[in-house]
């Protein structure tokens, strides 16, 4: 256990069951996979009190301590992002909408128990969503329309609630935001991020047929020239809607539940280390491209006019107007320019998902300089490239390459 378990976590966990530590037994089990945890590592914990019988099932999110891996990305700045996320602008953001009816608030965040950070090391631990019933998606196999659908009015809701806040409290908005460490931007700004970005276009690419996808590659050609201005001049680009985002908003940091019939009923958004200040369309790009099928592609409008519907509807409930605050051809605007960022995100992840499970590596397996090679990996090319291929298809009709 002390492998896994800093002594200091150890200690944390047993006071959130009992105040006599020696009462408290721990068991882990199902840590995460090779490869699934980008700064740190998630384990999952049973808490139970020997005299009581109480359990508390927790996951435990802490942080690398590996010198090496902390100086070549930003680990202690993307966990203080996210404790900062739970310990400050969530609670100011649900407090906030306790003043409208529980049906139209945002309820879909796991609770958070307790953080903790020294200079060295950081944790958070989190309620275990599994034993509530929801569980992940298999990542290798695409969201359908009632995924979105489901997740795009929950997405309304979210950044509703933070555009309500911000028109209502604008002062009180700016000093809470001021708090959140922008981490995308410092992360595709190291030189590995680069790397791993310059190495998604040519694969990207190398999925096209020469003479048959000439327009598409002489297109996508242009993105692998400009790889290292082009996420840092989107980011650069100023729009006049912004909102708190999710930041990192694939499959893999949602949970869902299901009824009998394998229908998906609820969702869950995990992971707020990338939480910042920018267009909603970071969030849906993101979103949609890392996961959709090419029915879902085809129907986008369908899907953001679910989106806005909920996010006006929120934002009715706070006596505000979506046509003032976030107009529909708005967000179709800032789509048109934000999309790229959510595409090449999304080369990344579909890469992830299709990388052969023994051939994933982590930072802790790669020295200083070679943490680039950590996308260079086995892969099921034939998936990876029907995925990519549809995605760059949809990007070309519409004009958004």
């Amino acid at each position: 256990m002390s492998n896994d378990i800093s002594p200091e976590v150890c200690k944390t966990l047993k006071r959130l069951v009992s105040r006599d530590e020696e009462n408290v037994e721990i068991a882990l089990y199902n840590p995460n996979k090779k490869g699934e945890g980008f700064s740190g590592e998630v384990i999952f914990v049973t808490l139970r009190d020997k005299k009581t019988q109480k359990e508390l099932n927790v996951t435990v999110k802490q942080a690398f301590r590996d010198q090496s891996i902390r100086n070549s990305i930003p680990v202690r700045d993307i966990f203080m992002n996210e404790i900062y996320f739970y310990s400050k602008v969530w609670p100011t953001l649900d407090k906030f909408q306790e003043q409208i009816p529980m049906k139209y608030r945002f309820q879909k965040i796991p609770k958070c128990l307790t953080t903790a950070s020294n200079d060295n090391f950081e944790h958070l631990v989190i309620e275990n969503l599994k034993f509530q019933h929801f569980q992940n998606h298999d990542k290798k196999l695409h969201l359908n329309k009632e995924y979105y659908e489901l997740i795009l009015k929950e997405y309304g809701k979210f950044h509703g609630l933070s555009f309500a806040y911000k028109a209502l409290h604008p002062e009180e908005y700016a000093d809470l935001t001021k708090g959140l460490i922008d981490v995308y931007l410092r992360t595709i700004s190291e030189e590995f991020f680069q790397k791993s970005m310059k190495y998604s276009y040519e694969i990207c690419i190398e999925s096209l047929q020469s003479g048959v996808d000439d327009v598409v590659i002489e297109k996508l050609g242009k993105y692998l020239q400009n790889y290292k201005k082009l996420l840092p001049d989107i980011v650069a680009t100023k729009t006049n809607y912004t909102a708190i985002t999710h930041g990192d908003c694939w499959s893999s940091n949602m949970m869902f539940k299901y009824d009998d019939f394998k229908r998906v009923t609820d969702v869950r958004f995990l992971d707020f280390q990338a939480a910042r200040v920018a267009s909603p369309c970071c969030d849906l790009s993101y979103c949609i491209y890392s996961g959709a099928s090419k029915d879902v592609l085809k129907n986008l409008d369908y899907y953001l006019q679910i989106y806005h519907d909920s996010l006006s509807e929120t934002l009715k409930q706070f006596g505000c107007d979506s046509q003032e605050l976030y107009p529909l051809q708005a967000l179709k605007d800032d789509w048109k320019v934000f999309c790229k960022m959510g595409f090449t995100s999304s080369i990344m992840v579909w890469k992830v998902k299709f990388t052969y499970e023994d051939e994933l590596k982590t930072f802790e397996d790669l020295k200083d300089d070679d943490l680039d090679k950590i996308f260079h990996s086995g892969y099921d090319k034939d998936a990876f490239n029907k995925s990519i291929k549809d995605l760059v298809y949809h990007l070309n009709e519409n004009d958004f390459l």
